[in-house]
């Protein structure tokens, strides 16, 4: 048991692929791009080899440094076959820590981003979603948490591309300036009410995509014609635009309802041009002691 923490084991077919020659010795050529800041004497590991180890290591759940070289140690024979003959094969907790800091988070972001693009299938349309996550562990006196906007596949939650965002800046317009570095695919991009504005819709239209965007309290205007149309009586939903469905767990009961509508398209052209249809979303939850209700709505492009 490599980890401390509660233990996620990746699903046996994972771990077999991970396993395999082309697995490792295709990142390990990745790697090779990153600049090493070490002096070449009386140097024992060379980045290919060590940052391999690494990210193997902790896709098996090794959450420390000292469980990564065990991790090694028990995998000598694959290293073995992978890499050639070797004096040392299991670097210590101590020298990665001494290593890590030092390299570039830059290059290795970038490596990392192209070697999982590459490994993407030719046609590749899987939607993504946007999110934004402060780092709270990496805070300090002096430094706040870092922020990062990151770029996810939805079915296979692979990380395409992952930016810091700057103290001075905000998620908003990192976005619509790094989804242009993405591969040009006709795929659905989806975001939080955060990023529900016209001209990061735009940015994802020219890239051959399309949006899915919830709107809350940030775009009032937005906002209350859609609540005013969908609870207009006047307003026709026919039966294939909307479902409910009920799901029922411990003891507590969850219904959701959708609707559909492309009857707000042309009020909302002269801001939102590229307002496709509309949905409102209606979730009720009723527990023991318990009644909540959530509403929303998405302009999709």
């Amino acid at each position: 048991m490599y980890s401390t923490a509660l233990s996620i084991p990746l699903p046996s077919d994972q771990h077999a692929a991970l396993s395999t020659d082309a697995s490792l010795l295709s990142v390990s050529q990745a790697f090779t791009a990153v600049p090493d800041p070490r002096s070449k004497h009386g140097q024992r590991y060379e980045l290919p080899y060590r940052l391999p180890c690494l990210v193997a290591a902790l896709l098996w759940n090794c959450n420390s440094l000292e469980a990564v070289g065990q991790w090694c140690c028990d995998s000598q024979l694959l290293l073995r076959r992978l890499f050639g003959p070797r004096d040392f094969y299991t670097p210590t907790g101590s020298l990665s820590r001494r290593l890590l800091p030092r390299l570039s988070v830059g290059h290795i972001e970038l490596v990392l981003a192209a070697w999982i693009n590459a490994s993407r299938p030719a046609c590749d349309e899987e939607a993504v979603a946007l999110d934004g996550k402060a780092v709270r562990g990496a805070a300090t006196d002096e430094h706040k948490a870092p922020h990062l906007l990151a770029f996810c596949t939805h079915e296979s939650q692979e990380t395409l591309l992952q930016v810091r965002v700057s103290e001075k800046t905000n998620e908003i317009p990192r976005a619509s300036e790094v989804l242009p570095c993405l591969p040009k695919r006709p795929r659905v991009y989806t975001a939080d009410a955060l990023h529900t504005h016209a001209d990061f819709m735009e940015v994802a239209h020219v890239h051959s995509g399309a949006t899915v965007l919830a709107v809350k309290g940030n775009e009032p205007p937005l906002y209350a014609d859609l609540a005013t149309s969908f609870n207009d009586p006047d307003t026709v939903i026919a039966p294939s635009e909307q479902d409910v469905t009920v799901d029922r767990h411990r003891g507590r009961t969850e219904t959701r309802s959708i609707q559909v509508s492309c009857g707000m398209n042309d009020y909302l052209a002269p801001k939102w041009p590229l307002v496709r249809e509309a949905r409102s979303l209606d979730a009720q939850r009723e527990g023991p002691q318990d009644r909540q209700e959530d509403e929303g709505g998405w302009p999709t492009s």
